[in-house]
């Protein structure tokens, strides 16, 4: 059978690695796997008065901004297939990753297959010249207020490069020729260490790898060489210092999302051991003591994909008090997306059908909905989450513009926001060249 396959090959892919700090806790034996709690055939009730309204407070705190680039942008070919995940097309999304200064880098492709890291200052003003990276397909980036962290595929090689400012600090391999295109990954960062989580290929079949990699660049141990197969879409999220990897599986161990290897089956959705799923992976974030994830499911003999919610304990055994679908529906909720918004609540969105007004829902920590649900004319890249912006709100950016060479971020602020102050508000007049600064010699991937 293909998951013994599967298992066979964990010998021969990576040389294991040893568990560090850094690692949420042992991979356990089969044995010792926490049962999920599945998802009701009949989703939750939501009251009347959680309904749509025309006008609500996250549409009063809705900002758009443009940045205008010089380079035609490259949004890929198609959509999210939640079906079927060989089915995909070659998506090349917008990450944008907040700073902790209030700034924000943000990575695209543009239409020659350059990667471009463009930054913006805390009011979404760009605030110097793009760094580029030739010929790779993005993958994510984690933004420092001196540069960012960007995972790279080239070649079926996976990179992690830090940049600062407008030099390369270090690019590191950290696998060879084990990686696809149609694969994808994650890096985060815990103030120490960076986590990097992304799928690998072998003899026909499918896993993923966790490494740890030092501010130096330096492969530091602990993680996996091969995780569930076969990783049709995976998170890599931080709570503290504690790396979070969760990642949605057709076959081994068995069907449906599983966080930390085999640590805990959060979710059961059906596999066909060849690509088909019933899920999608919309996001993973913190709050308080436990993880959330949002997702797109279609268990239960439901007619249409349906946005859905759970959560479990960051501490061992895991346990869950959330596991549901949020609002039922005549068409398919996908493009699913999470963020922590303020200190205590969650924002979840989804796009319905074909639509492109984009639903939005506030939860508290018991997955109770907040206010109504508000529809809002935005849009949000199939393969980039919601992010947290440091005073509580939610940002996120595209590239779908008329001509294809202007950045769009989108913010919502949280209500304790203030206006920036004076002081803030001050940009420094620099007459930043048109030419984006390129990564030369070493600074290119090779």
């Amino acid at each position: 059978m293909r998951w013994i396959l599967t298992v066979l090959l964990t010998s021969c892919c990576f040389s294991s690695f040893v568990a560090p700090a850094t690692a949420v806790n042992d991979v356990p034996t089969t044995s010792s796997l926490k049962p999920e709690t599945k998802i009701p055939v009949s989703p939750i009730s939501i009251d009347s008065r959680y309904g749509p309204a025309e006008v609500g407070p996250l549409e009063s705190r809705l900002k758009i901004f443009q940045v205008a680039v010089n380079a035609t942008i490259d949004p890929g070919t198609g959509y999210d297939n939640p079906a079927s995940f060989w089915d995909g097309k070659l998506l090349r999304p917008v990450i944008l990753a907040p700073q902790p200064n209030g700034g924000a880098k943000i990575g695209w492709t543009d239409t020659e297959g350059t990667i471009h890291i463009t930054p913006i200052d805390n009011q979404a003003r760009r605030c110097g010249v793009d760094m580029l990276i030739e010929k790779g397909s993005l993958r994510d980036l984690v933004a420092h207020d001196d540069g960012s962290a960007v995972l790279v595929l080239q070649e079926g090689g996976m990179y992690l490069i830090r940049l600062k400012n407008q030099e390369t600090l270090f690019q590191k391999r950290l696998a060879d020729n084990w990686c696809r295109d149609i694969h994808w990954g994650n890096v985060a960062w815990n103030g120490h260490v960076y986590g990097t989580y992304f799928a690998v290929h072998s003899g026909g079949h499918e896993g993923d790898a966790v490494r740890f990699v030092s501010t130096d660049g330096e492969i530091l141990e602990g993680g996996w060489a091969w995780g569930v197969s076969h990783s049709i879409d995976m998170r890599l999220s931080t709570a503290g210092e504690q790396f979070m990897p969760l990642a949605l599986s057709d076959a081994y161990p068995g069907t449906g999302f599983y966080f930390n290897h085999t640590a805990k089956r959060v979710s059961y959705t059906w596999g066909d051991f060849s690509g088909g799923t019933g899920g999608r992976i919309g996001g993973l974030v913190a709050l308080d003591d436990k993880m959330f994830m949002a997702f797109s499911s279609k268990q239960g003999g439901r007619k249409h994909w349906t946005a859905a919610l759970a959560n479990f304990s960051q501490d061992a055994p895991h346990r869950q008090s959330v596991h549901k679908y949020l609002q039922d529906a005549d068409a398919d909720q996908l493009n699913v997306k999470i963020a922590r918004y303020g200190s205590d609540r969650i924002l979840v969105s989804w796009l319905e059908s074909e639509s492109w007004e984009r639903k939005f829902q506030l939860y508290g920590s018991q997955a109770d909905p907040i206010g109504a649900t508000e529809v809002l004319p935005v849009r949000a890249s199939p393969r980039a989450d919601f992010k947290q912006m440091p005073r509580g709100g939610v940002t996120w950016a595209h590239g779908w513009c008329e001509g294809g060479k202007t950045l769009t971020i989108i913010r919502i602020h949280s209500e304790v926001e203030k206006s920036f102050s004076k002081k803030e508000r001050v940009v420094q007049r620099t007459n930043f060249a048109n030419k984006p600064f390129s990564l030369k010699s070493k600074a290119m991937l090779h």
